[in-house]
């Protein structure tokens, strides 16, 4: 289920340094020090420790994964129909592959490290993907993402919150609700109906996954 991991990696995607162009020298402490929270990342995600990466979050998009989480985890649908529609994607992405017990009992944390051992990312995704240049100005810094030694289509965003450097994800669920929106409105259905079309396109859950 690459949904939720989409809006929860797509900004932690890092390089085992096969195949890639060379890491970009880092000329200031700063970009030194937002290059070091990639690479923490990097870490934890190579050897599928997904809730480790999540201390290395902004609080804002912490706060946003718990929205989705508890949206996903709410009776009936009225908390998922509010989300935007990136959450909303994640939210009803859960659902399909996590039944009621598991989402009430499995943190932001718990699901990292699940996501990563289901291979929700696919094959090779981390290995493939690496941090470009990065800008900082004050506390806010962007890095140029690259897979395939190719720019992905939103940069990796970064936040210095209590003297360090946390990677916000806003930018990457401000683009996907955007995407999704105007692909929903292509089709002509509502948003909720697009994205459950596009749900029943990824590959069933596997045997013995429990289902909502």
């Amino acid at each position: 289920m690459r949904v939720w991991v989409l809006a929860f990696s797509l900004c932690l995607m890092v390089a085992s340094g096969a195949g890639l162009a060379a890491t970009p020298p880092r000329a200031t402490a700063e970009e030194r020090e937002v290059a070091a929270a990639f690479d923490a990342a990097k870490a934890a995600l190579s050897s599928q420790r997904g809730g480790d990466a999540v201390p290395l979050l902004s609080r804002a998009s912490v706060k946003a994964l718990e929205s989705v989480r508890a949206a996903a985890r709410a009776p009936g649908d009225s908390a998922v129909d509010r989300l935007e529609p990136a959450e909303r994607f994640a939210a009803m992405g859960l659902r399909r592959y996590l039944g009621p017990s598991e989402l009430r009992r499995m943190s932001v944390g718990d699901i990292a490290d699940h996501a990563l051992k289901q291979g929700w990312l696919g094959p090779n995704i981390i290995a493939r993907s690496a941090l470009g240049p990065v800008r900082v100005k004050g506390d806010h810094a962007s890095g140029l993402l690259m897979v395939d030694n190719r720019p992905a289509l939103v940069p990796a965003d970064f936040v210095r919150e209590g003297g360090a450097w946390r990677i916000e994800l806003a930018n990457v669920f401000s683009f996907g609700s955007q995407m999704l929106k105007g692909f929903a409105a292509m089709s002509g259905k509502s948003e909720s109906a697009y994205i459950a079309d596009l749900l029943d396109k990824l590959p069933a859950a596997k045997p013995g996954m429990m289902r909502r």
